[in-house]
């Protein structure tokens, strides 16, 4: 049986191989929608600006893709936020916070759950602040808060428009107070764009929780819009306001759709029309900023000529 032992010997190494081989089929080539499971070709849908071919529905996109697609020809320039402390209470439980912020880190390339960038949309230079909620549940903790208020800032030193896409699981239990502490902080940062004049856009991006919704969102002067109809605005989800109250909620509760027509959400905007309805409503209010202005320029003017008249007669 030697010479059997031998051909076996010789064969099976390479049957191993054959076995062993990759597939030459590359991974991720298909990606399902979260609204309507319809499984579609992943270069399809990033085609179609990350939305469903099926459904139309957006699907959840990172910061840069959100940036690519929003500012003009793709270009846009990252704005480096203040840097805070990510772990300031040293928060432990199976895995040490510090390393969890750390690993999402290194998998997207950026510092926190939130990036800032300015470009152009239809030649109109805007800010743009953007979360993602795969960073950690995009939950707003210190470097969240103050990335927010930067950006606030960041246009009023430019007089350009502030525009935020914010998705999110609502404030970061790690940081505790100091994450509560960042609502108050945003709503500052809202109303120094607000004595300016300058506009700001929330665009609510699936899902909203949390402290976002109770301050965002009542922000003075701030229009609220979202990219779908099932689009997820909520403080308490659904689960907990239905044990807490004991009784079922309305149909499409906590949606925007549900929420449009209580007034909450003044529009819907899908993604697709994201560049050309922003563009349209940021022309109109910046041409009344400066029409505001000349107003104002001219009663002085009037003024001025007035007392001029005063004072010689």
């Amino acid at each position: 049986m030697n010479w059997i032992t031998d051909i076996a010997a010789k064969i099976k190494p390479k049957l191993d191989n054959l076995f062993k081989k990759k597939s030459i089929v590359p991974e991720n080539l298909w990606t399902n929608c979260a609204s309507c499971s319809t499984v579609i070709y992943r270069e399809d849908i990033e085609k179609n600006l990350y939305c469903c071919t099926n459904c139309q529905e957006p699907q959840q996109i990172l910061p840069r893709q959100r940036f690519e697609i929003l500012f003009d020809e793709g270009k846009f320039e990252e704005i480096e936020t203040p840097k805070l402390s990510s772990d300031p209470l040293n928060w432990s439980d199976i895995t040490p916070y510090k390393d969890k912020v750390k690993s999402a880190r290194k998998k997207f390339n950026q510092r926190h759950a939130a990036l800032v960038a300015t470009g152009s949309i239809k030649g109109l230079k805007s800010v743009v602040y953007c979360m993602n909620q795969k960073f950690l549940g995009g939950s707003v903790g210190i470097e969240e808060g103050e990335a927010f208020v930067f950006a606030c800032k960041y246009a009023v030193e430019h007089n350009i428009p502030f525009i935020a896409f914010p998705q999110t699981g609502g404030q970061k239990m790690q940081h505790s107070a100091y994450a509560l502490m960042q609502m108050p902080k945003s709503i500052i940062g809202l109303q120094m764009l607000e004595e300016k004049g300058i506009p700001a856009i929330i665009m609510a991006s699936s899902p909203v929780a949390g402290g976002v919704t109770a301050s965002w969102f009542y922000g003075p002067s701030v229009f609220v819009f979202a990219e779908s109809e099932l689009t997820k605005i909520m403080f308490a989800g659904p689960n907990v306001i239905k044990r807490t109250i004991g009784e079922d909620l309305p149909e499409g509760f906590q949606t925007a759709g549900y929420l449009l027509e209580k007034g909450f959400v003044d529009r819907i905007i899908h993604r697709k029309n994201h560049r050309e309805e922003l563009y349209n409503l940021l022309s109109i209010l910046l041409n009344l900023k400066i029409e505001k202005a000349e107003n104002i320029i001219d009663a002085s003017d009037e003024n001025t000529v007035s007392s001029q008249q005063t004072i010689s007669a």
